[in-house]
Parts: structure tokens; sequence; C-alpha cells
């Protein structure tokens, strides 16, 4: 096998930070040999470019002429060839060369990386690319190659080796590249996300661009882990229609207060759970409240003091929990409790390090800082359920982890504050206690830590602005129940109007159009295209309201919008980046004398006069004529009309957003619904060219459906095409063995005698 990149650019050379998206991604899912003109003679090259396999380069600007010179005889079954060099190049070849410089690629000895896989785990980057130098040959080397790729989520792209090596790691290269993948990217925002782990792999940690090799079973499903974020979608399952599209996860940070369970405050000679309705049930055993010049109301323990946080903490610190307070001892001895709960949980000091006990398993007891006496300090402990790892901070930093031996588990005894079941007494001062039933991340600890040091009696600043900003709130409220009212009447008659798309009779010609189908296209009454004239970003905008304006929806409301093009971002950061792009793509579609992008009633959508014709439309409106369909001579005038917009290929082919897989998986389902159905209803002779095409639709959206395949195998033994039939078969074979990695069970005899 070898590699074949679709490439049309106007320059013999090309930087890789120059590519497409699409074209960087195919350098990302595929595995080249490494020639470096150091560990190559000229002679050797025969044998090199005699081998048709996918070739790259690594030459400095002293040796530029070995590869301008072995160049020169091209490399016909490589459209695309890497060169790894940290200079311009300045020749020109009949093949297209992109330039890729040291410091865009992940390096690395896959013999050290064997070593110390832990280690050198660490040292992927967000590089797209991965350099690996084989320094041996081993019968294991695929394996190590394959475990590496699993756990780095980076596909070896380039394998060096010396000319001596060079056959066996060339087999490495095509073993890697027939393997089948599943991969995407996940993103915080436009930005490819750092460190990301992934539910139900051990050890597997990615920055940003990922693939994988799908094992022998076939992959089940991907979930992304990082503490502090969100994901959207939180989980995709594989399956043969889903597995050759990049998947695309976006990752939201989530807010400080998201999974805080319990809040424990002191003023007022009180304790408050701010997040708890009922505070009666907690019980003060000796705990006394006083004012702190730095703090302001804080608790004092003394004398064997603590407080019971009542029958409602029962339920609190599950698997993946983070603990925060403000501690200031007076004295330490040799165990000070800060909290407790039964027998598995015991955050303490001991000897004055921050310590994490369960009975009779083991003190995880942190050494590297000692909580200094007569002194606030801001302390932290996080469990993370993922890593089986408990984390220790002071003052907003990471100053340990421990693994645990046995995984934590949860118990339904009360939680105490300054004391634990071996009455280890906290004495000092305590402040700000506080629950998640999350992990948090190491930035948001450090937001914990510089947030919470306020000035003390911060609460009559808090109040008097609370005030003013009510009465501005008040003012406004009154101004714009006045100019409501105004427009109400205005708006009242469009409230009942729903954006309609006209069905076209066959006479009919439009002025205007929008496909989806076979890809995105925008066509004005001049038969511009300006969806090339559309950002990717605009081309989602575009999409988003359009989907929202047609088949009974009336528009989309602009928190909506946010929220599914902007995730993350702040309202006013949101709102103006929302504006830029809104008015952008009015002034694309300002050509555009059909198709106006309307606000109106709280709603965006896009109004279509009747001369613009949607073929997304169209198609949902005749699929939906089939479905209903039970008289041949209907189906006969309708379906070849339908086949000849979806013969023009699937829903938006080139989008990979998220939040179009509802819409594309629902479409598909609907068209290969629909075909069984046609199936069924059409005659197998009369209708045999029509079958066909629908069969081919199917496999268009699903690639391995086994009665398209039957259906087109029929008709092509029918009419004697044994010949293309048995290609058909053989396709739909591959397909399945590079799915499933095992042979179809069917065979080509038994369905074609059928």
């Amino acid at each position: 096998m070898f590699l074949v990149l679709p490439l049309v650019l106007k320059a013999e050379i090309v930087k890789f930070d120059a590519l497409s998206d699409s074209l960087r991604r195919d350098l990302r899912l595929n595995s080249f040999l490494l020639v470096d003109h150091h560990a190559f003679e000229e002679s050797d090259m025969d044998k090199l470019f005699a081998a048709q396999i996918p070739l790259a380069f690594q030459i400095d600007s002293a040796n530029s002429s070995f590869l301008e010179n072995k160049l020169s005889r091209s490399l016909p079954q490589q459209k695309l060839i890497p060169v790894i060099a940290d200079f311009e190049l300045s020749f020109s070849t009949s093949n297209k060369l992109v330039v890729i410089t040291p410091d865009q690629l992940d390096q690395m000895s896959l013999k050290q990386w064997e070593k110390d896989t832990l280690t050198h785990q660490k040292a992927f980057t967000i590089h797209e690319l991965l350099q690996l130098r084989i320094d041996h040959q081993t019968e294991g080397a695929l394996a190590s190659l394959m475990k590496l790729w699993r756990l780095s989520g980076k596909m070896p792209n380039f394998l060096s080796a010396n000319y001596a090596d060079w056959e066996q790691t060339a087999d490495l290269v095509t073993a890697l590249n027939k393997h089948p993948k599943i991969f995407g990217v996940v993103l915080d925002g436009e930005k490819p996300l750092e460190n990301v782990n992934w539910k139900g792999y051990p050890g597997r940690n990615t920055n940003g661009c990922f693939s994988f090799p799908i094992p022998a079973g076939g992959v089940n499903n991907l979930v992304p882990y990082k503490a502090g974020y969100q994901f959207s979608p939180d989980i995709i399952m594989d399956s043969p229609v889903n597995l050759h599209f990049p998947k695309l996860f976006k990752a939201v940070k989530l807010a400080a207060d998201y999974g805080l369970t319990d809040h424990f405050i002191f003023k007022n000679g009180e304790i408050y759970n701010t997040k708890r309705p009922d505070n009666e049930d907690i019980l003060n055993h000796g705990v006394r409240f006083v004012e702190d010049p730095e703090r302001g109301g804080v608790a004092w323990f003394e004398d064997r003091a603590y407080l019971d946080a009542g029958i409602q903490s029962r339920t609190i610190l599950h698997p993946n929990f983070t603990i925060t307070a403000w501690i200031k001892p007076t004295e330490l001895d040799n165990n000070n409790s800060i909290l407790g709960k039964g027998r598995d949980f015991v955050m303490k000091l001991h000897d004055g390090g921050l310590t994490y006990t369960m009975q009779g398993v083991k003190d995880y007891w942190n050494k590297n800082v000692k909580i200094p006496v007569d002194q606030w300090t801001f302390i932290g402990l996080v469990h993370s359920e993922y890593n089986n790892q408990i984390s220790f901070y002071v003052n907003g930093e990471l100053v340990g982890q421990e693994q645990l031996v046995h995984p934590y588990k949860e118990s339904d005894y009360t939680l105490l504050i300054g004391n634990n079941l071996w009455e280890e007494f906290f004495v000092g001062y305590m402040d700000e206690v506080k629950i998640w039933e999350r992990e948090l991340s190491d930035a948001e600890m450090l937001e914990q830590y510089t947030g919470t040091q306020v000035e003390p009696k911060r609460y009559a600043y808090y109040w008097a602005w609370a005030a003013l900003f009510f009465l501005v709130l008040w003012i406004l409220f009154r101004n714009y129940i006045r100019v409501r009212q105004q427009l109400l009447k205005r708006r009242e008659k469009h409230s009942k109007e729903e954006p309609q798309l006209v069905i076209p009779e066959p006479s009919q010609t439009f002025q205007e159009k929008v496909s989806f189908f076979g890809g995105l296209k925008l066509i004005n009454e001049t038969n511009e295209n300006l969806a090339l004239k559309l950002s990717p970003k605009l081309k989602q905008l575009f999409i988003l309201i359009f989907l929202h304006s047609v088949d009974g929806q009336q528009g989309i409301s602009t928190k909506q919008l946010s929220g599914i093009l902007w995730p993350g971002m702040s309202p006013q950061k949101a709102k103006n980046t929302r504006g830029t792009n809104i008015q952008n793509l009015k002034t694309v579609l300002a050509s555009c004398s059909h198709i106006r992008l309307v606000f109106q009633n709280k709603l965006w959508f896009l109004e279509i006069d009747e001369p613009c014709y949607s073929d997304y439309a169209d198609a949902l409106c005749r699929v939906r004529r089939l479905e209903q369909a039970n008289d041949l001579s209907a189906i006969e005038t309708e379906l070849p009309r339908l086949l000849a917009i979806l013969k023009k290929g699937s829903l938006l082919p080139n989008m990979n957003e998220s939040w179009l897989d509802p819409y594309i998986s629902r479409t598909s389902d609907r068209i290969i619904d629909l075909g069984i159905k046609l199936f069924q209803l059409l005659d197998q002779k009369k209708h045999a060219d029509l079958i066909y095409e629908v069969a081919e639709v199917i496999s268009l959206h699903d690639p391995l459906n086994e009665p398209a395949l039957q259906k087109k195998l029929n008709i092509l033994t029918q009419d004697g095409k044994l010949g293309l039939a048995r290609s058909v078969y053989d396709h739909f074979k591959k397909l399945y063995f590079e799915m499933y990695q095992e042979d179809y069970p069917k065979d080509f005899k038994i369905l074609t005698s059928r």
C-alpha cells in the first residue's frame, strides 16, 4: 500500500502549516519511511524508489542537492512528499513537497519509549506529527509501535532507520498504514485541548488531534475526560456509518461552582453551609466563632472542639471529589484532623504535612511542604477516580501526588470538621471549607486560592454594589416594558408565520439555489457560488440558521447560536464575536435577492422567497411523500426526482461539526429506511434500474448495508453482469474486513444464487 493524497497547489513547495485542514489530517493519518541523507548513500536510493512505499526526507542546507537529484526522477505513486528541513527549499520537482520544520514535530526513539513509557508519554505535545527513530529491529517492534499509537493518540508518521534496516522499517510503515483507525480532534473553543484522558483506556493521553488504531474487537466508544471540563458530545459510539469521518469533541470549561455540594462559612457567630437549605442539623461541639483581622468571621477550634456537618453530609464525598479550606493552626501535634468521614476518609496534618488516611491501608503523607503555625494557608485535596490517585495542594500549587493502593470507597457516616474517628483534634482557626463532587484541575485550584483572598468586611461592599445594581436594573426594565409594548403590534402579524421553502415542480426554474447534498453551494442570480466566500465559521453559522428555518422550524435563539458555535466564551466576548460574524454573513448574502437573514420574535432565521431552491428541503419533502406512498405510479413519478438529489452525495460531507451529527444521522436513517421499504414495493424486473440506484444511495450512507448489497448483486446477476457483481462484492468484503478485522461471512455464490 502506498499513499496517494489529492492535492491542487499552485506552488511546487508548500509549508506544512499552510496546508488545508484536510491535507494536514491526511499527513497525520499516514506513515512514511523517513530517508535521512546521513544514513543513506545516493546509490542506495534506487531500491527505495522501486519499493513503492511512502517516503519522506530529512535534509540540511549543505545536502539539499541530494534531494533535488533524487527527486528529478519523481515518485509517481506519491503526490505529496514530506521534507523535514529547517531552511528554505529553492528547487522544483514534478512532485509537491511539504516542508516540515523540526520544531513542528514530536521526536523520540522507540527504544527510549519502550524503556520508560510513563516518562516519555508526558513528552508528547500539541504538535500534530510524530517522528520516531527505530534503533533496532525486533519481532516486537510493531507491537511497540501500536502500543505507542494507542496510548499517545499519535500515529507514528515518520520512521527513520539505517540503510541496513530499511526493508524491515518499510514493512512497519506498510503495516501501520493498513491498520484501520478512528480519528478526530478535541477543541477548547478554536484551540486544541491538551492533556485529555480517555475513559476505559488507562494511560491514554492526547493533545488536540488524535487517532487510535482499531483493535480486533473494534472500538466500543470514545469518552474524553479532563478535570475542569465537560465535552460535547460526551461520548461517541463507533459504527460502520461514522467510522471514516473525523470525530469532533468540543470542550467547555466548567463554572467554578459546578459540582460544589458544600460550602461552610463562619460569620455572625454561626456556621452556614451555603449550598444546603437546612443548617439546623449541623452540630457544634465547642467550636467558637471569632473575627480575624485577615479573613473576617472564622471558626476557632480548641479543647477537643469540632463540628458535625449533620445527617445531610452522609451523602457527600463520592469518588472524584475536591476539598479546599483555609486553615491557621496554632499548634501541631503528631496528627491534627481537618476533616474525617468514617474509616476510609481522613484529611489531616501529620507532623505538619498534609495527609490522607484510609484505615488499615495506608497514610498518604506529603512531606514536601510543611503547613506553618500561626499563618493562614490555603490547602486542597483532590481525588481522581480515573487515575486512582490523591493530589495535595498548598496555596494553589500542586505539591504532591500519591497513587492509591486500593480504590477509594465512599461511606454513609457524617462529616466531622476538626476531628476524626481516632479523635485527632485540630487546634487553630479554619475558614471556608468547600467540597466538590468532581475533580478540579490545577488551574481551577489556583483560581480558588487567588479568588478567595478577599479583604475584611467584604460583604458590606458587596451589599452596596448590589443595591446600585438593582436600581439600575429596575430603570432598564421599566424602559424595556415601554419599548416592548410599542413593538408588540408590529410583530404580532408575523408571530404565526413560518419560514417556508418552495418545493419545485419539474417545469420550474430557479434564480437562486442552496445545495447541501454533495457539499455546500450557495448560488445567486449571477450563478456565483457564494459558499466559496464563506469562512469555516460563517459556513457553520449559515447552515445552523438554515436548518432552523426549514422543516417546520421557526428559527434559532441568540443563546442557542452562541452555545453551539462559541461554547465556553464569556457572554460579552460571545456577543461581540457573534455580532461580527452575523454582519459578515449579511454582507455575503447581500448579493442574493431572495435570501435574507432576519431577526424577529427573538429568533434568527433565513427568509427565503419562491425563486430560491433548496435541495435539502426538496429532499425532505419528497422523502415524506414516498414514506406515505403505496401507489406504484406515485412512486415511479416521485422517486427519480429524489434520486437525482441524493446521488450528488451525502449531506454536507465536508462538515465535521458535532452539532450537525443529529441532522446527518436522522437524514441518513430516513433515507435508508425508505430504501428498504422501496425494495419491498418495487418489482425487481420492472424497476431494476430504480432499485439499483436506491441501493447505491443506501450504500452511500451505510457502506456495509447488507440489503443494499443483496439488491445490487441480484440485479447485476439478473442482467448477466457477473464480473461487475463480483467487483461490488469484493469491495464490500474489503470494507467489512477493514471495519471488523474479520472476513465477511457470506459467500459470493450464496448471495448471487438468491
